[in-house]
């Protein structure tokens, strides 16, 4: 049998092939498997949207409640040992809780958690002062001594609002762009202002009790 009675020969075979697989590919596709598979993956894929959702949230309250620290320590009402080791306390549990929201986020993605050391760069720069000053007044006696006007941290809502907007970079289709592509809508947006070095985000007063200085611990630095 000569080469071209061969091809001649599989010519017919090789064209009813294809269709056979085209059967196959289609009966696959339209499959319950398949359709599972795919489910189950749509399934996940939101589920991780949650928890992502649900972490980044946590995140911004930690900064919120970074910032309204000094406001605690303004509103005591007394400076019984017992008051001043819950405020320390609470400031240990709050940086604690700044350093495990660093480090997600630098898991998470990098380019916002540039935005986040930036902005907790910032908002340390106030908190430690309004900290400061906080513990060096008295206690408050009176209803109207809760009324501390513009005492404590300042502009802290617009830093706030910057980590805010970096997230929505993480959901849609804004979690498909490219870091670099990310990072340059976050400094047209105003998310990236610091410089990134890092701060002393709460100092102790000059030797006084024992438990406000126990709450002065070096802040982290991101």
């Amino acid at each position: 049998m000569g080469p071209t009675l061969l091809i001649t020969h599989l010519a017919p075979g090789q064209a009813t092939e294809q269709p056979a697989l085209l059967s196959i590919g289609l009966a696959i596709l339209g499959s319950s498997v398949l359709a599972g598979v795919l489910g189950t993956l749509l399934g996940n894929a939101k589920a991780n949207a949650a928890i992502r959702r649900d972490r980044y949230a946590q995140v911004v309250r930690c900064l919120v409640a970074w910032a309204e620290y000094p406001y605690r320590i303004r509103r005591r009402t007394d400076d019984e040992p017992s008051t001043l080791a819950a405020l320390a306390n609470h400031g240990h549990s709050l940086q604690e809780q700044l350093a495990e929201s660093k480090a997600w986020v630098a898991a998470e993605s990098q380019a916002i958690s540039k935005v986040f050391d930036s902005c907790l760069v910032e908002l340390s720069a106030r908190v430690s002062p309004a900290c400061v000053a906080a513990w060096q007044t008295p206690p408050v006696t009176t209803a109207a001594g809760m009324v501390l006007g513009d005492a404590g941290s300042q502009d802290v809502d617009q830093i706030v609002a910057r980590m805010e907007i970096a997230v929505i970079y993480r959901f849609g289709y804004r979690r498909l762009m490219w870091r670099r592509w990310t990072l340059r809508r976050l400094r047209q947006r105003g998310c990236l202002q610091s410089s990134g070095k890092s701060v002393v985000a709460h100092e102790p007063p000059a030797r006084g009790d024992a438990a406000r200085t126990a709450s002065g611990t070096n802040v982290l630095n991101p």
